[in-house]
């Protein structure tokens, strides 16, 4: 579909940005549209800012109309006062970047001051995904994840999941602790003190505290998304047990799920040679999955700090379950 209009708002948000046009009809009447975007924060990294589509201008739209609302569309291509067609996925500069990936010189302290080893600061992702520069080559990209194989439990867990309606993101979820540490490459912070080790991800803005000063979890958690974790050192080692989860989704796409059930245990260790934080992880869950599933990710230290994502989901009726 193709449809023509005056622009009268650019919403830059996360995890989708709308661009808000009006369309004159043949009678003549104003008829408001919203079309959506890729999020905000990747648009960013393609050269965008919020005057990329400012109100006032001419605009052919170029989309897919969404299933349940009238004048709505998924935007796939557009054009400006007559300009060249834009793609939703367009680098307007040329070249798309990630946070910028940093070169670390010696100046980095091994250990802060009460003898911890030093994983502080910001950190962004080197694994799960494509790169979209040639800032960090292709064959840096790291990371890897055994396959999550279901229960009969799991698979009942996922009948009736439609990702158009059940899709964590769409309720400015994280979804899970796992893939929210690296998913869009969102600047994720560590920060660290003597009783404990604070998790920020870029990702919904999401926090997780690691406690040190505790040996065993409490008998009386309250099951959350990030559950409860206790941590201890192992040399350079950082290991982080974790339990205490309320059920969620696993991978978006499908709906597999995790259950209350779940226990993760993640070992954190900063590499200095190549500059790179691993995390090294196991998730077992006997109720939703058949066997211990490990993985790995990759961080490398980032130029840009974290910057809160400020969740704003603007889908509507359309993703809505009736």
């Amino acid at each position: 579909m193709s449809v023509a209009g005056v622009v009268t708002d650019l919403q830059f948000v996360n995890p989708h940005a709308y661009v808000y046009f009006n369309v004159t009809s043949v009678r003549g009447e104003i008829v408001p549209w919203r079309c959506e975007l890729s999020a905000a924060t990747l648009l960013v990294r393609r050269g965008w800012t919020r005057d990329t589509v400012r109100a006032g201008q001419d605009i052919v739209v170029h989309g897919s109309p969404a299933r349940r609302e009238e004048h709505v569309c998924f935007l796939n291509s557009f054009e400006l006062d007559g300009g060249p067609e834009i793609t939703r996925g367009e680098n307007l500069n040329g070249v798309a970047t990630i946070a910028s990936v940093a070169e670390m010189s010696g100046e980095r302290p091994e250990r802060l001051l009460n003898g911890q080893p030093n994983l502080t600061g910001s950190w962004v992702s080197l694994s799960f995904g494509a790169v979209l520069n040639d800032e960090v080559d292709q064959n840096e990209v790291r990371g890897f994840r055994d396959s999550y194989e279901p229960t009969l439990a799991g698979l009942e867990a996922r009948v009736g999941y439609e990702m158009a309606f059940d899709n964590p993101k769409l309720r400015c979820h994280v979804g899970n602790v796992i893939d929210g540490w690296n998913t869009d490459r969102h600047v994720n912070e560590v920060y660290q003190n003597d009783d404990e080790v604070i998790l920020q991800y870029g990702f919904m803005d999401f926090v997780r505290v690691v406690y040190l000063d505790m040996e065993v979890h409490p008998a009386d958690i309250t099951p959350s998304t990030g559950g409860h974790s206790i941590g201890w050192w192992e040399g350079e080692t950082l290991v982080v047990d974790t339990v205490g989860f309320e059920q969620g989704i696993l991978l978006p796409r499908d709906g597999t799920s995790h259950s209350d059930q779940m226990h993760l245990v993640e070992r954190f260790s900063f590499d200095a040679e190549e500059s790179v934080l691993f995390r090294n992880y196991r998730i077992e869950d006997p109720r939703f999955l058949v066997s211990p599933v490990d993985g790995q990710d990759v961080m490398g230290f980032s130029v840009a700090p974290y910057e809160p994502y400020g969740c704003l989901e603007l889908s509507g009726d359309n993703n809505i379950r009736r």
